[in-house]
């Protein structure tokens, strides 16, 4: 059996040649895949022949030759990395100075390197997150994650994309890309509304941030950061294995 698939660019005629069947169980978890030679009847319409049980390094092998860009290259992660597998990436950041952009009629159009907490950043196929935590050690599973508190951020970590240049070809799988768009928009609103919600110094968010600007402290008050009540694997679990955007 053959078909003819049209593209912007080309028209194409491929043959049907194999199945993939999935089966599942009562609860409709995946339990069984079998790949099938496809053949044809007297009237030349498609029959699924008998199969084999589909192996991982199998399944593997169909996922690189559908989606060679999905899949990662074998390689030696660098240390700042905490999780990464086909189609998303989890990282973090130590408490460290970083140059911030705002805009915004309660700060003004302003620039300055500033002290920030350490961070977790997790980027995925459908999810743009950031997260704070405490201390400088490496996070683990067991890490509790903080509200980021950087305007333009919303409370379950979502980055709001605003002025935000995303990386784009080759560079949507490079973390350090992602870090950079995040760090190089403007902060221009808080995303996250209620009283001491987004962070818990005096006077609210625009005051922590007026003094962060203007200098005035010179380490990140890591006791005004408001808690989600998530760990670092409710996070993880919650954007990538749940894809919760």
């Amino acid at each position: 059996m053959a078909i003819n698939v049209s593209t912007f660019s080309s028209e194409q005629s491929y043959r049907l040649t194999h199945a993939v069947l999935v089966y599942q169980d009562a609860q409709r978890k995946p339990a069984f895949v079998s790949i099938h030679d496809v053949g044809s009847d007297d009237g030349n319409r498609p029959v699924i022949q008998a199969g084999v049980p589909a192996s991982k390094a199998g399944l593997m092998a169909l996922m690189r030759i559908l989606d060679p860009e999905a899949m990662l290259k074998p390689a030696i992660k660098p240390a700042h990395v905490l999780a990464e597998g086909s189609g998303f990436f989890v990282w973090y950041r130590a408490p460290q100075d970083r140059q911030v952009w705002f805009d915004c009629k309660e700060l003004g159009a302003r620039t300055a390197r500033v002290p920030c907490p350490g961070l977790v950043f997790v980027v995925t196929t459908k999810a743009w997150k950031v997260f704070a935590f405490k201390g400088r050690q490496r996070p683990d599973a067991d890490t509790p994650l903080s509200v980021a508190p950087f305007f333009n951020v919303w409370q379950n970590g979502t980055i709001c994309v605003g002025s935000a240049r995303l990386p784009k070809g080759d560079q949507v799988h490079n973390h350090l890309a992602w870090e950079e768009a995040f760090f190089r928009s403007y902060f221009t609103h808080p995303n996250i509304h209620t009283p001491r919600g987004l962070t818990r110094y005096r006077a609210g968010p625009f005051a922590l941030w007026r003094d962060l600007l203007d200098g005035r402290l010179t380490r990140f008050p890591t006791r005004t950061l408001v808690p989600t009540g998530w760990t670092l694997r409710q996070a993880f679990e919650a954007a990538v294995l749940e894809g919760d955007a």
